[in-house]
């Protein structure tokens, strides 16, 4: 019984160690680069998208509530998003230095809205940031 054991082990071990691993840096290498989604709704409900917001993000909360310091600009589009990328928060694409928590503003005429963001770590992908401005 021991010996089917040990024999069971030794052609476990050389399945695993025999495992193909080549496209694993393939598939890293091909990954969806990261953007940041601002969308702005005009109801709770966030089914009416506002076009020509301009959202502003600041790297910190003074700057954004005296509104100097703009870090990144943009307008929303008709689906009321503005869309920013890895390259905008950090041209040498080092995702490392851009980590963290941002501050936005939001503004339609007289309207404002401030929002502080979630932690963002720059990863593959999308990361969503919804606002209700009314």
């Amino acid at each position: 019984m021991k010996t089917i054991r040990i024999i069971s082990l030794i052609i476990s071990l050389i399945f695993v160690m025999s495992c193909d691993r080549s496209g694993i840096f393939e598939e890293f290498q091909n990954s969806t680069p990261w953007e940041f989604h601002v969308q702005v709704f005009s109801d709770d409900n966030m089914t009416q998208p506002v076009t020509d917001v301009v959202v502003n993000i600041y790297k910190t909360s003074q700057d954004r509530d005296n509104n100097i310091n703009i870090f990144l600009t943009r307008n929303t589009n008709a689906d009321g998003k503005a869309v920013f990328t890895l390259k905008d928060f950090e041209p040498g694409l080092d995702a490392e230095k851009s980590k963290g928590i941002y501050y936005l503003k939001a503004a339609k005429g007289n309207l404002v809205k401030n929002e502080t963001t979630r932690y963002l770590l720059m990863n593959d992908g999308q990361t969503h940031h919804n606002i209700v401005l009314k």
